[in-house]
């Protein structure tokens, strides 16, 4: 009986195994769309894109790959991640680099009411469940999460996270078949379809600051980007109501961070005072652009990078 029980359980294990294994092929065989994104990160060997843009879904919604590099005649790519905090960003520059070419730009979008926020978090954490063979990404995810060493040896744990919305990715990519938005992703940057809109709410406004751990982070990331020669660029882009709905403290956030450029000799540029994306019509919400917002900033940023980077760039292309 005891040794009926055992060969059952073993059975069983074998199994979750098999199906978890068959689950991330599946995704990482997505051509298109946000795991294709994690592929080109996470997956292939060697790219050499010339600019990264960092931030949270500001970031990814915002800048538009394909203006900015017809613009600027260089090669970008949104590594812009969904609720990334700064520590998050950081993370990503570092597995980036470990396996690709050193970008020659560094784009960091920063956003004012997340930098209080000490809250060491991942959202959507089981996208990353597929590329843990990635060490060196995983040891990193681990230092953010503790859980993710249990997640890539016990399939008891990781499963559970990886339900319904995970399993129509993986047959995506099993069958070949187009998602509803992995069209509308193209180089990293993520739009919506024209007929979504969010909602413009009245929200109530915070005091906010840059907490001691995200200023070690911010430190860290410049000094990263010195260490391998990355030109950094700290950039807040457009909020509805120019970020006064978001936070109360505004003029003295924007300060700080030009004092943190300063300092450091990088730029920071500040498009929420740019009366320019004061129409709701270019917004998807509060906080993010829609597609008509996202090209008109992208079209006025790109201009500005391109005609203030430094000559060598432009020789070396």
């Amino acid at each position: 009986m005891i040794k009926k029980i055992i060969t059952y359980l073993i059975v069983c294990i074998c199994i979750l195994f098999v199906y978890r294994s068959l689950l991330y092929i599946g995704i990482r065989k997505n051509k298109q769309g946000i795991f294709n994104k994690y592929n080109e990160i996470f997956l292939k060997q060697g790219n050499t894109y010339d600019v990264l843009f960092l931030g949270s879904s500001r970031a990814e919604m915002h800048f538009e790959t394909k203006l900015f590099d017809s613009i600027t005649h260089l090669n970008s790519f949104n590594l812009g991640v969904s609720g990334a905090s700064i520590k998050v960003n950081y993370l990503l520059l570092k597995t980036y680099c470990q396996q690709h070419q050193v970008p020659k730009h560094v784009i960091l979008n920063i956003d004012y009411f997340s930098l209080k926020s000490d809250i060491d978090m991942l959202n959507d954490f089981p996208r990353y469940f597929p590329y843990l063979n990635n060490q060196f990404l995983r040891a990193e995810l681990n230092g953010v999460d503790h859980r993710f060493n249990s997640f890539y040896y016990n399939p008891f744990h990781s499963l559970p996270y990886t339900q319904i919305e995970y399993l129509s990715a993986s047959l995506h990519g099993w069958l070949n078949i187009t998602g509803k938005y992995d069209t509308l992703m193209y180089k990293g940057f993520q739009t919506m379809p024209p007929n979504e809109h969010g909602e413009i709410l009245k929200i109530t406004p915070i005091y906010s600051f840059i907490s001691i751990k995200n200023r070690q982070y911010i430190d860290s990331l410049i000094s990263f980007s010195k260490k391998n020669q990355i030109q950094l660029t700290l950039i807040t882009t457009p909020i509805y109501g120019g970020g006064h709905h978001q936070v109360l403290n505004k003029s003295r956030l924007v300060n700080q961070l030009n004092h943190i450029a300063f300092i450091n000799h990088i730029p920071y540029y500040n498009y929420t005072d740019s009366l320019k994306f004061n129409n709701p019509e270019l917004y998807f919400d509060n906080e993010h652009l829609n597609l008509t917002g996202a090209k008109k900033f992208s079209t006025s940023f790109s201009r500005v990078f391109y005609n203030n980077m430094p000559q060598t760039t432009l020789f070396n292309k």
